[in-house]
């Protein structure tokens, strides 16, 4: 199975944005929490020294999830949703 290149600034720079987005929020839901945390996880992956792009899929993939299962939440905390799940599909390849 052929892994789909993955780029990683573009990661990075999704991950920075996202990570201050939150911050800004001041919400402390339990959906807004588990989205800090996996951009977290993310940010950790992207900053160590063995990224594995299928590491940083699997973080991608699951704050997708999030956001799909939370967009109208988010939406009320002021988190444009649809903005960052084509910039995580457009990451991954998908979109």
């Amino acid at each position: 199975m052929s892994e789909t290149p993955i780029d990683i600034e573009a990661a990075k720079r999704l991950a920075d944005d996202l990570s201050r987005t939150l911050a800004q929020t001041g919400s402390d839901s339990d959906k807004m929490r588990e989205l800090r945390e996996e951009v977290d996880s993310l940010r950790d992956i992207l900053n160590g020294p063995n990224a594995q792009h299928f590491w940083i899929t699997d973080r991608l993939r699951a704050i997708e999830t999030i956001f799909e299962r939370a967009a109208v939440e988010l939406l009320a905390d002021g988190i444009k949703a649809g903005s960052y799940l084509a910039e995580i599909g457009r990451i991954l390849g998908v979109r």
